[in-house]
């Protein structure tokens, strides 16, 4: 009965990941078609929403794979950042603060060792 059960967890997980894949390659085939469509404001500002949702998503996965809790709360609090500044109000420092979420778990993948990479291994 476990088995079953993993194994479904495993098809499920691909099937997630596919769906994110779509979603990425449609906000992709978005952003490139607006430099020769250009599309409306109201669609550029669906196109941004999308793609930081999808990056704070990645993010908010990412920070369950790491080891060491500093880096979990930083991808945690940098995914929760990127999806919920859709939805606020702009103010000074919101754009300031969207770049260094982006790139701040971005540096710490690169640069860090690869644990992550050898505990994925372990689990598939």
């Amino acid at each position: 009965m476990a088995t079953i059960s993993k194994q479904n967890a495993i098809e499920m997980k691909k099937i997630l990941h596919k769906i994110f894949l779509i979603l990425i390659g449609i906000v992709l085939i978005g952003k490139i078609s607006n430099w020769f469509l250009n599309y409306s404001d109201e669609t550029n500002q669906i196109l941004n929403a999308g793609m930081f949702t999808l990056i704070g998503i990645a993010y908010l996965v990412g920070g369950f794979v790491w080891n060491k809790k500093l880096i979990n709360i930083i991808f945690l609090v940098c995914g929760i950042y990127l999806i919920a500044m859709n939805f606020i109000g702009d103010f000074g420092l919101k754009s300031i603060i969207g770049i260094v979420c982006i790139l701040t778990p971005m540096l710490i993948a690169r640069f860090s060792t690869d644990e992550t990479d050898e505990k994925e291994l372990a689990e598939n």
